[in-house]
């Protein structure tokens, strides 16, 4: 495969060559206008805006009329978006405050981002601890946006290996002249969440006539925290009413012995909790038999975190000549968010806690016994204990990105070939600080035993004892991008249906992905730590080359090839070939099949070590078989991973009858192997292997073990369709413009070496419903426009565990509403209002409960609500 791959490198390197120097020698004085565009997916200037390769474009109208006011907001909805990707509501996981797209259902690492064409920095901190790399959409600012185009086919032959599902590419305004201001606020009709947004976009200078022009916008965001006890659904944290539901956002680990199995409270001499805890039967809860000290967890668990950021954007052009034009771009974006952390808002000492050993880096078990000598203890001999432990402090999680990137370069017109040449830096540095709620495990240890903690009175605590175990973290990464790329695009010679159509270029970059350890963990210091320690860097260059050959009037091949090397594994080729046939002036005809490959993210493929805490459904817990357990996980990056190769096929048509109507439908379908993963936890536990699954004495499971390894293959295929049609009456003009997906099916493996086993339409792994539909109806007459627009998600197989099979077995389909109405009779200005979620829908019940404590799938839904905007745009 190297042998070829380097063979494929030098053909595409004498193709780049000779043509490089025709770019570069136009004749004299001869300055060319091209009515062409670059549509994403290929290099080559066309004048048709459909290609060979299925584009979703977003334009303005759109996301001024959608209610949508991140970039993050506007891609979720889209209906390729099928699932399997990270937002804002996962406030407990490794990437808090964050939010990718993973186009197809396949993780967002296999997804592109670019902006205006080019690569950006990669989030600091990897999804899933080690497994996903993926752009932060929310550090894009919206403000400055032109269009949105979505590419929904693989495009490694053009892009590199992230584009196996597809591309996304946001596209700025250019050319921009005068000034705009504008500001919004929102509010939910259930309170919490309040929005407030402000921004400007001002541009001087006309290219063509002026020789030059600078874009320049700021935007800044600010959204309040929304609580889980700020939801009627969800304050109460009891669920009994519902399939499957319990004392589901309780925690019966408030302040409680296990004895033989039972749970007994830890109470006072005059028989109270506590403080803050209530005295419950443990059996709702967790199945025990016995009381507890438990606790509603609905006041100290975050649903959607607060957020400010402030970015800046900055695009300018010169003209040089008439055929040169310097160009420049620089984005900045300051993010801080803060959450009350995840699963665990105050420190719990319970079973199955680890540490890390400071001279060996090894984990090891903390021990939950309360000493036969304690005070505490009424029992003389060491005696389990689980105990939540309020004094220590909530843990709070603020979060700090800051990202920038900056490019600049030079782009020329020649007498048959443009060319471009640019160098870019990119950084995105994370800071991530939990104060409170963790513990010194040393001083905790010493206090338990010599009783200087008070446990039935925690504000009786001395002062120095609690400060002593009281621990606050700081975890930090870092991730940058820098390098160059030079393309050029052209006419090579003229057949008899038209000229042949070329492209080629060449890049160079540089990756590196690093991300610490809060110095307390490697020490040994801290109870149940979170790691995920990663440090790779890796060189990447890259040889392309696309040709659009007119085969007869009408019919075009289009063939790209793409050579890459890797430092840190090797090289690959990627081709690619498609078809593009106009059978009638009202019928295109398009079809593509690319050959591909997905490097092992920087994470996945180093010596990198995670250690984390979710839930799992657990077939053979002692007390409720078949509910959702809390161990810990333990995975490990492996650095003898394969790339995974992938295979991508499209084929769909066009009509376009009239003008005002287009109507398309393509199928598609992906194909991985070597698909890097890791087994699926679920499956683990069930088959119950104790060298990967670890129990206590009483059969509880306490951890599970995992690794990063080539599985077998991933599979997926499906359709889109997509309507766009305007009416234009004495009324008015109405429009429609609606995108539907629907997943064929989406095999991959459960565990290594298994057989494949359809995912699509159910919840066997992430949530992964087979039907997406995203809706608009506008209308516009006169200074009034308004839009409605419609979000449907389809239900989905209930598959997550036996048990949740048995009380429930599928999950609703979901509907949203959302409204727009703007008025523009006064020049230059527009008002306009925005409700979401007009009918004020509740997520479906999942009886799997596989959100944080809720009873729907937060990686799909969330609980805002009915949601109100006021806004005004104002163009000087």
């Amino acid at each position: 495969m190297l042998r070829s791959s380097r063979l494929a490198v030098a053909v595409l390197a004498a193709l780049v060559v000779p043509a490089a120097v025709s770019a570069q020698t136009p004749a004299a004085g001869e300055a060319r206008t091209l009515n062409t565009v670059t549509v994403t997916g290929s290099n080559i200037r066309r004048a048709e805006a459909e290609g060979s390769n299925p584009v979703q474009v977003i334009d303005a109208e759109e996301l001024a009329t959608s209610g949508k006011v991140t970039v993050a907001d506007v891609l979720r909805s889209i209906s390729a978006n099928t699932g399997n990707a990270t937002n804002e509501t996962s406030n407990s996981g490794w990437a808090s405050g964050s939010a990718g797209i993973g186009l197809r259902g396949l993780s967002q690492k296999n997804t592109l981002v670019l902006l205006n064409g080019r690569r950006l920095a990669n989030y600091g901190f990897p999804a899933g601890g080690l497994s996903d790399t993926f752009v932060n959409l929310n550090a894009l600012p919206l403000v400055a946006v032109e269009r949105i185009e979505v590419l929904k086919d693989g495009a490694s032959a053009v892009y590199g290996s992230d584009a196996v599902a597809g591309v996304v590419n946001i596209i700025t305004r250019q050319n921009f002249q005068g000034l705009e201001v504008g500001g919004s606020y929102g509010t939910s009709d259930e309170g919490g969440l309040d929005t407030r947004r402000a921004r400007l976009v001002g541009g001087i200078g006309d290219l063509d006539t002026d020789g030059y022009n600078l874009l320049v916008s700021v935007e800044a965001y600010d959204r309040d925290r929304l609580d889980q006890n700020q939801r009627d659904l969800t304050a109460s944290g009891i669920y009994s009413d519902l399939p499957g539901g319990r004392w589901n956002g309780w925690s019966a680990k408030g302040a409680r012995f296990l004895v033989g199995g039972a749970s007994v409270p830890l109470l006072d001499a005059a028989g109270n909790c506590p403080e803050g805890m209530t005295l419950t039967p443990s059996a709702p809860i967790d199945g025990l038999t016995g009381d507890t000290c438990a606790i509603n967890l609905a006041p100290y668990t975050t649903l959607i975190p607060s957020t400010e950021r402030y970015q800046a954007f900055v695009n300018g052009t010169v003209r040089l000549s008439d055929n040169v034009d310097l160009f420049g771009e620089a984005l900045v974006s300051q993010i801080r968010g803060a959450s009350i952390f995840g699963s665990s808002p105050y420190f719990t000492l319970e079973g199955g806690r680890f540490a890390l050993n400071a001279q060996t880096g090894l984990a090891e078990p903390v021990s939950n016994l309360l000493p036969a000598d304690s005070p505490y203890n009424p029992y003389g001999v060491p005696t389990q204990i689980e105990y939540t432990f309020f004094d220590l402090g909530q843990s709070l999680k603020t979060n700090r990105s800051d990202a920038f990137r900056i490019l600049g370069g030079a782009r020329g017109r020649g007498e048959r070939f443009d060319w471009e040449f640019t160098g870019f830096f990119a950084k995105s540095t994370e800071e991530e600080t939990v104060a409170g709620g963790f513990a010194n495990r040393w001083p905790l240890a010493q206090s338990l035993a010599d009783g200087s903690l008070n446990l039935h009175a925690p504000g009786a605590t001395p002062s120095a004892v609690l400060d002593a175990i009281r621990l606050s973290t700081v975890r930090e990464a870092q991730s940058s991008l820098h390098g160059f790329d030079f393309k050029f695009n052209g006419d090579l010679f003229q057949l008899p249906a038209g000229p042949v159509g070329f492209a080629a270029g060449i890049e160079a970059r540089t990756e590196s992905l690093t991300s610490r350890n809060p110095w307390q963990i490697d020490a040994g210091l801290q109870v149940r730590p979170a790691i995920a320690a990663v440090d790779g860097e890796r060189d990447v260059a890259a040889l392309y080359a696309e040709f659009n050959v007119p085969i007869v009037q009408g019919l075009d091949l289009q063939l790209a090839g793409r050579g890459d090397d890797y430092s840190d594994f090797g090289s690959a080729f990627s081709p690619k070939a498609g078809l593009r046939w106009q059978a009638l002036d009202t019928l295109l005809v398009r079809a593509s099949a690319s050959r591909g490959f997905r490097a092992p993210s920087l994470s996945e493929n180093s010596a990198s070590t995670n250690i984390s805490y979710g839930t799992v459904v657990d077939p053979y817990d002692p007390d409720i078989a078949g509910s959702r357990q809390s161990p810990t996980f333990f995975t490990v990056g492996n650095i003898e991973l394969d790339p995974e190769r992938t295979k991508s096929y499209n084929v769909g048509f066009v009509v376009s009858p009239r003008a005002d109507t287009s109507i398309s439908l393509d199928w598609y379908r992906i194909e991985l192997d070597n698909l890097i993963g890791t087994n699926n936890s679920t499956t683990i536990v069930q088959n119950n292997d104790p060298s990967d699954v670890i129990r206590d004495s009483r059969g509880k499971l306490v951890a599970v073990y995992n690794r990063y390894q080539n599985l077998t293959a991933l599979k997926t295929s499906g359709l889109d369709a997509e309507l766009n049609q305007t009416f234009r009456t004495t009324a008015g003009d109405f429009s429609i413009a609606s995108v539907y997906t629907h997943v064929l099916d989406y095999s991959r493996p459960q565990v290594v070496g298994g057989p494949l086993v359809d995912y699509a339409g159910s919840n066997l792994g992430p949530s992964l419903p087979r039907n997406k539909l995203t809706s608009r109806f506008g209308w516009s007459i006169g200074d009034v426009e308004t839009a409605l627009t419609w979000y449907r998600t389809g239900g989905y197989d209930q598959k997550a565990s036996v048990a949740a099979t048995a009380v429930q077995s599928r999950v609703d389909a979901y509907d949203q509403l959302d409204l727009y109405a703007g008025w523009s009779g006064i020049d230059g200005l527009t008002l306009y209002a925005k409700v979401d979620n007009i009918l004020d829908e509740e997520p479906p019940h999942d009886a799997s409960f596989p959100g944080i404590r809720t009873p729907y799938d937060f990686s799909q839904y969330d609980l805002r609500g009915r949601y109100f905007q006021v806004g005004f745009d104002y163009r000087f």
